[in-house]
């Protein structure tokens, strides 16, 4: 069945009543709030309207509507990123996450210690680029190194410490990652 003459929009009326309420659960998963999904799969539809009405077929609708629901979830993550930071809520959360459970248990230091069992040369990166806030360019340089291997060096140790810390702690070390860097 293709969206051809004037069955265009019984089609459609059909791709989105077979695809809407999945679409708006699997859209909650980025947004984690159902009118916000909702809102991202009916601009998913409109935006699938205008582009595809006249050249696609309902077969391979439902593969690009998801992925068109997943960049745009993403994409209103991003904008939301830097728009809605509150530094008071941080300042709580931060004071929260490195208030140690007994002696010694501090999340700093456990990200600390999970940054100093990285390969050497992963660490030195990860430093340089993330506590020293220095530019790719700068630390290359430095260790006599192409950029691109600085850029390497970086992802492993973001890799090995995804792969070492739980996720609340790695999502913790994600947070002054983003923010120093």
């Amino acid at each position: 069945m293709t969206f051809v003459g004037e069955n265009k929009e019984k089609a459609f009326t059909a791709v989105f009543d077979k695809n809407y309420e999945t679409l708006c659960l699997y859209a909650v998963r980025f947004t984690e709030d159902l009118v916000e999904a909702e809102d991202v799969v009916q601009e998913a539809f409109v935006r699938f309207w205008e582009m595809y009405r006249d050249r696609l077929t309902v077969e391979n609708a439902r593969p690009l509507l998801y992925r068109m629901v997943r960049n745009m979830c993403v994409d209103r993550a991003r904008a939301k990123r830097w728009s809605t930071v509150d530094a008071e809520v941080m300042a709580d959360q931060l004071v929260y996450y490195f208030q140690p459970e007994s002696e010694g248990d501090s999340k700093i230091d456990l990200l600390m210690e999970a940054v100093r069992n990285l390969p050497e040369k992963c660490q030195q990166v990860l430093i340089a680029i993330c506590f020293n806030e220095k530019k790719y360019k700068e630390v290359a340089e430095e260790m006599s190194v192409s950029v691109n291997t600085v850029k390497t060096q970086l992802a492993r140790a973001l890799k090995l410490l995804r792969e070492g810390l739980n996720k609340e702690d790695f999502e913790l070390f994600l947070t002054f990652f983003i923010f120093s860097c």
